[in-house]
């Protein structure tokens, strides 16, 4: 069997949006999060916390650009789907501005944690919002 070759940036994505995701779904703090977080494979430590923080300073802004650029009502979305979203557009505003990585990498991960029709909407929403 061949050992999986983890991509540090892709897991340091993955990790952000489940710790936004309890914080969410848990309404509690980054701090009482990170205090159980528990990641075992590889990731990139900064880029997590840099999505973490620019996240959290830039949260009205981001749900702001979104209901401005679709016209989504994302009160019925679940919330991990809304993590996903949220977190795509703040990469991409405040991190990193190459468009075709942003979508590819969160559309990814919506495949592989969301349901199946999640990542053509992801697409649509950020073809609309990028």
């Amino acid at each position: 069997m061949s050992e999986k070759k983890y991509k540090p940036q892709l897991i340091a994505r993955e990790s952000a949006i489940k710790i936004i995701y309890q914080m969410k779904i848990n309404n509690i703090s980054l701090d009482e999060v990170m205090s159980g977080f528990v990641e075992k494979r590889p990731y990139d430590y900064n880029l997590l916390k840099r999505i973490l923080d620019e996240y959290l300073l830039n949260i009205d802004e981001i749900v702001s650009i979104l209901n401005e650029k679709t016209d989504v009502s994302f009160d019925n979305i679940p919330i991990l789907d809304l993590c996903i979203i949220q977190l795509s557009v703040c990469e991409y505003m405040y991190i990193n501005k190459t468009k075709n990585i942003i979508i590819n990498e969160y559309i990814n991960i919506a495949k592989k944690y969301s349901s199946p029709k999640m990542y053509t909407f992801l697409n649509k929403i950020l073809d609309n919002t990028l």
